[in-house]
């Protein structure tokens, strides 16, 4: 079998699980708090500088510096829920506005402090390792494994936990919801704090491969888009299944096309989707 072929597939796999962290984080927060939060990629790019810094300059572990860049910007996801977006809950265009607004803001306070220039760190997994004639990088390879280990994580804690059922009954029908007990700002503020939290760990782990820069969040963020948008608006797994398929789609087009057509194959593919599919591979009518 021709080995370009399955290290093109492996390729795509690794890419699309690191697009799907930032995705999930998005599909999270609309699916219940019903916002498309335009600042999650400078959510992802914060992530990714606050590993930078607890690695270079404090020598933290990276499995720390992770845990800690995710807990970090979900207190902060928390905080700018509560005082941003909470006062303008029920008013979508007011909404969206606003988190334009927050990512211009984070992008120029990122530029002011941290300067244009981009950034590097390693995570302690340097080198290549050679399977069946693929050539794997050890950094994209741990890339994955976390990316998977959350995922999952994500999965039970959504779907065994009494929590999980409290967002999801949320998500079905707030009102419902409320008047069963469920406090919708707390089950909001939660949301919104896994969601950036997810975003700081595909930040973390994308920081190394791709770099750090105050403008590293733009091209992820529009993937993430695309992503929730093929697997239909609120669906996390549609946002799993239309993160695989974007990643291996654009590593098939990369390495049989040339990389000009790796950023415009999900355009492609979703415009194609949308025409036949207008709700996404697992959208639904409410």
């Amino acid at each position: 079998m021709d080995p370009i072929f399955f290290q093109t597939c492996i390729n795509g796999l690794i890419l699309g699980s690191l697009y799907l962290l930032v995705a999930l984080g998005l599909t999270l927060i609309f699916s219940i708090l019903g916002i498309i939060n335009f600042a999650h990629g400078e959510i992802f790019m914060l992530g990714g500088f606050a590993t930078f810094f607890l690695r270079e300059y404090y020598g933290v572990n990276f499995f720390l510096s992770l845990v800690a860049s995710m807990l970090i910007l979900a207190a902060f996801g928390v905080l700018i829920e509560r005082m941003i977006f909470r006062p303008l809950r029920g008013e979508p265009l007011n909404l969206l506005v606003i988190s334009l607004g927050l990512s211009i803001v984070l992008q120029n306070l990122a530029l002011i402090f941290w300067g244009p220039e981009e950034q590097s760190y390693l995570i302690g997994f340097q080198g290549v390792i050679n399977l069946f004639g693929m050539v794997l990088s050890k950094e994209r390879l741990a890339a994955f494994t976390i990316s998977a280990i959350l995922v999952v994580g994500l999965y039970v804690f959504i779907g065994r936990t009494k929590t999980g059922k409290a967002l999801q009954a949320v998500a079905q029908d707030s009102e419902a919801a409320a008047l069963q007990g469920i406090n919708i700002n707390q089950i909001n503020a939660l949301t919104f704090g896994i969601g950036c939290a997810l975003a700081a760990a595909a930040g973390s782990t994308m920081g190394p491969i791709f770099l750090v820069s105050p403008f590293m969040g733009m091209m992820p963020v529009v993937k993430a888009f695309i992503i929730i948008m093929l697997g239909g608006l609120g669906s996390v797994i549609g946002a799993v299944v239309g993160g695989l398929i974007l990643g291996i789609a654009e590593s098939f087009g990369a390495t049989y096309l040339g990389a000009t057509f790796q950023n415009m194959i999900g355009f492609i593919i979703l415009m194609s989707l949308l025409i036949f599919k207008p709700l996404g591979l697992f959208g639904y009518h409410e």
